[in-house]
């Protein structure tokens, strides 16, 4: 039987050589989804990098606070992100939300694999994948957010809500939005529902890019005002500077 499935896997091969999500161009490989050339271009998030915010540093040395979290105060406690948000993965994640292109979802499951950031963060209670408003959720079809808890997370399934988490606002999209006027737009966005649920839980958020911070911290403040001991954050790429 395993023979019979490897012969017929590797016709279907032959028939229907797997491509590239990024480019097209036949990869040859279902281990690999990504050519060799849009492999090459993805920037992984590695140390050192700000031991709470996630952020690199262009020099060496260990993982420590950058500046920032040295003089804010995040809602969350610690929050990691798996690449740079350049030209291969913005158009994965592009093709995603704005597309409904789904032929790209499995290659951030083979990605997440290959970078060393998600042994930073504990083993939670609940997974929470960043909301979407009921109407926006509606137009796209799909919250982005959950379908990549799905896919990165395939064996907590249990863990994964969707209705703790909520939205109550339209606000409006943060993308062309300063960090004054993200924070301002998310003003009391969240809301929880189940709050008996997260009394002395550990939460994973998950979202797509982490720019300014402003969307997760929102939701880590509800979720710690629920009861909520630890709050993580995962998103799969990072949008903004590198400290120096």
């Amino acid at each position: 039987m395993e023979k019979l499935r490897r012969i017929t896997k590797a016709g279907l091969c032959l028939l229907f050589p797997s491509a590239c999500p990024c480019c097209n161009a036949v990869t040859g490989d279902d281990l690999q989804p990504l050519c060799e050339v849009c492999f090459a271009q993805l920037k992984f998030i590695k140390s050192p990098y700000c031991s709470c915010c996630g952020r690199t540093f262009s020099s060496g040395g260990e993982n420590h606070l950058c500046g920032v979290c040295l003089t804010s105060s995040w809602a969350f406690d610690r929050a990691r992100c798996l690449f740079f948000y350049e030209k291969i993965i913005a158009k994965l994640i592009h093709d995603l939300k704005y597309s409904g292109k789904t032929q790209g979802i499995s290659t951030f499951k083979w990605l997440s694999e290959q970078s060393n950031v998600l042994g930073d963060l504990d083993v939670p209670d609940f997974i929470l994948p960043v909301p979407l408003h009921i109407k926006r959720l509606r137009k796209r079809g799909f919250n982005q957010a959950l379908v990549l808890a799905k896919l990165l997370f395939p064996n907590e399934k249990r863990k994964i809500r969707h209705n703790i988490l909520l939205r109550r606002t339209d606000t409006q999209a943060q993308a062309g939005l300063s960090g004054v006027e993200r924070r301002e737009n998310l003003k009391n966005a969240f809301v929880i529902d189940r709050v008996s649920e997260l009394i002395g839980k550990k939460v994973l958020i998950l979202d797509d890019v982490f720019t300014t911070g402003s969307t997760v911290n929102e939701c880590a403040k509800v979720l710690k005002a629920a009861g909520c001991t630890k709050v993580e954050v995962l998103t799969i790429c990072l949008s903004g500077k590198i400290f120096s």
